[in-house]
């Protein structure tokens, strides 16, 4: 070595190795919460103004809680932890489309809903039914008079959710064989959560009387569902067939 490079080294040492930082381990997962509040969303588009009443499973707000978030453009987005979005136009508040989250939806077909309400009942009840096939959208609410003039048949239908609009009380949650133990019916009736709060009805609930199969969910249930559903209180049979669908109180398979 030279003595002008010997020279060099001793005035510019060579550079150190990086520096490692301890880092401390990651935060174990946030516990699940049982609140469930709810944001209003400006939707910006093309077409005409929509909003969005999303579903939101965190503690930002207490249980229950409204916040309109309209002030600014939600560009898409959601708040973290959103479980259903209900996108309505802003003109006529007519549903355009109906999106639950993908964590709950699970292996659920894409599927479009039908809104019923059963004018011969002695209490004020509904259904939100669900299908597959081409003749509307996914995520798409529709009314009986659409589903008659699609043609659409009775018999198409995968799935449906009735319960009493004033008490919120889930008279049945029905499922087709082939689809069951896909989240057809937790998909289903946490649309219909979000479809209820729109039209300011009180929350979907159970009364106790379940099946095995219902039970079974219960134990399993996710956190935000469990508030609304009420211990086993008497044993449903199960009356189940392999032709026909899931009868009442087989919730939420």
């Amino acid at each position: 070595m030279s003595t002008t490079a010997a020279a060099h080294d001793t005035t510019y040492p060579a550079p150190a190795g990086p520096r490692l930082r301890a880092v401390p381990p990651l935060p174990a997962d946030v516990p699940p919460t049982e609140t469930l509040w709810w944001a209003r969303l400006l939707r910006r588009g093309p077409g005409p103004v929509e909003y969005s009443l999303v579903a939101v499973n965190s503690d930002r707000f207490p249980d229950g809680t409204p916040v309109d978030m309209t002030a600014v453009d939600a560009r898409g987005r959601r708040p973290a932890g959103w479980v259903v979005d209900v996108r309505h136009r802003a003109a006529d508040g007519r549903v355009t489309r109906i999106e639950v989250a993908e964590e709950l939806a699970d292996r659920c077909p894409p599927m479009w809903f039908a809104e019923l309400h059963h004018a011969s009942s002695a209490l004020p009840a509904t259904s939100l039914l669900a299908y597959r096939g081409p003749a509307f959208a996914p995520g798409a609410l529709v009314g009986p008079h659409e589903l008659a003039a699609a043609g659409v048949r009775p018999a198409d239908r995968i799935g449906e959710v009735r319960w009493w609009t004033r008490s919120g009380l889930v008279d049945a949650v029905t499922v087709a064989p082939v689809y069951r133990r896909r989240g057809v019916a937790r998909t289903l009736v946490t649309a219909a959560e979000g479809l209820r709060f729109l039209r300011g009805w009180a929350p979907l609930r159970s009364d106790g009387r379940l099946t095995d199969a219902g039970a079974g969910w219960l134990a399993s249930a996710p956190a935000v569902w469990r508030p609304r559903l009420a211990e086993r209180t008497e044993v449903l049979p199960a009356e189940e067939t392999d032709a026909g669908p899931t009868g009442v109180a087989r919730l939420l398979r």
